[in-house]
């Protein structure tokens, strides 16, 4: 009967990202400094304390089980335990060079793209984004996006978080030499099907998926992009709203890779 609440305790209940710098090896063991966040949510929402285990993940694809050895209001640290290596994440690299979209609407969709599987972000300025940002405001962004994109990485399970680039013109995206398949999405697009064009690609290269803003693309950009190797790709009779098109196409892509079934 007394080990029960002890057993109880020990049970993994929380996920967290936590950057490699704060790993710290001491007395044979492998130590853990909690950022002030996740010190927050541990204490005052779920209730936890020292002796509670929780599941990190650092980036680097091992996940590690730990138990909390300290959490005061200001402070957090665990104990290494074990270390695993999850075989969770897709092995189609897809990059989203998604352009802005207004109020909230990117943040749903970073979450849902990572949650898909989605390896990496890229922000786009095109011609009909009504969102404007000073290079300051681009940082504070990107600096949420990148909690958001590492919550959801948290909470479905993956080992590595999507990277998100500083916002780009569309201009500067095509002229990047980046190699693998690139896809733009636009209404007027391709027939076929677009998981053919995952199913005869290199796996080892990413694949840039490029989508656009509420008005859509200007034809010139899809001719933009057309120029600097990207296929045109439609997604159907339908025309899907700016935050559904992404995430649609990487579902599919992901199925066509083998990742979802």
């Amino acid at each position: 009967m007394g080990d029960a609440p002890r057993r109880a305790r020990r049970k993994l209940r929380y996920r967290a990202f936590v950057a490699p710098w704060r790993f710290e090896r001491a007395q044979g063991k492998t130590f853990v400094t909690l950022d002030p966040d996740t010190v927050h949510h541990l204490r005052n929402v779920l209730r936890l304390g020292p002796g509670d285990r929780i599941a990190i993940f650092d980036n680097t694809g091992d996940e590690h089980e730990a138990e909390l050895t300290e959490l005061t209001p200001r402070h957090g640290r665990a104990v290494i335990e074990s270390t695993r290596r999850p075989e969770v994440e897709s092995p189609l690299k897809i990059v989203l060079a998604q352009s802005l979209l207004k109020g909230n609407a990117l943040d749903r969709l970073l979450t849902l793209a990572t949650e898909l599987g989605v390896a990496g972000f890229i922000p786009l300025f095109t011609a009909r984004t009504v969102v404007s940002l000073t290079r300051a405001e681009a940082a504070d962004r990107v600096k949420r996006w990148e909690r958001l994109t590492a919550e959801a990485s948290a909470q479905s399970g993956r080992v590595l978080a999507p990277r998100v680039e500083m916002p780009l013109t569309l201009e500067e995206l095509c002229g990047r030499p980046d190699p693998g398949l690139k896809i733009v999405l636009w209404e007027g697009g391709g027939a076929g099907q677009l998981a053919e064009l995952v199913r005869g690609a290199d796996l080892a290269a990413p694949v840039i998926l490029l989508a656009g803003p509420e008005g859509g693309f200007e034809p010139a950009e899809v001719e933009q992009a057309q120029a600097a190797g990207y296929r045109v790709w439609g997604l159907g009779p339908r025309i899907l709203r700016a935050e559904s098109a992404g995430p649609a196409a990487i579902a599919i892509l992901q199925h066509a890779a083998g990742d979802m079934g």
